[in-house]
């Protein structure tokens, strides 16, 4: 079992010079215009991505609710999605947050916020050629619908 997964991340990281995503410029004047949520709207994953999903959490972590797997379309990239859930561990909730190529089938699969990192473990997309960070387009859109999620979680 090991070593399946360890050929896995190796194959992933073989495979980050292969990613194909480069960056591209927003559409209107250089980042000024603002993204409708009805252009790139945060939409629910399918069950079945979401199943494939579950399993590269680290063990000990788990994702709140598989209903609110959420992914956007970055229009700052030109072929990639934010991916966002809740994840616990033991009582502890975090945001987390990854990118992908592929919202269908578990493509390539970045980390980018630490709690991502923490609870999957899939490389650090901020350290990436060219960097997958908080300010890229969709991050803020999967981000705030998270903590609305984590603070409905708490008040329960």
């Amino acid at each position: 079992m090991k070593k399946a997964i360890l050929g896995i991340l190796i194959l992933l990281f073989v495979s980050i010079s292969f990613c194909g995503c480069t960056n591209t410029e927003p559409t209107g004047t250089h980042g000024t215009e603002e993204v409708s949520f009805s252009e790139n709207p945060v939409l629910n994953a399918s069950e079945n991505y979401v199943n494939m999903f579950a399993s590269i959490m680290n063990k000990g972590y788990s994702i709140v609710d598989k209903n609110k797997v959420y992914y956007t379309q970055s229009k700052d990239f030109s072929k990639m999605y934010f991916v966002g859930t809740v994840v616990k561990k033991g009582d502890q909730l975090y945001n987390a947050i990854w990118a992908t190529n592929d919202i269908d089938f578990i493509g390539l699969i970045f980390s980018v916020n630490d709690y991502a990192l923490q609870s999957s473990g899939m490389g650090d997309g901020r350290t990436n050629k060219e960097p997958i960070t908080q300010y890229d387009d969709g991050y803020s859109r999967i981000n705030q619908r998270l903590l609305a999620d984590m603070q409905k979680e708490l008040n329960q």
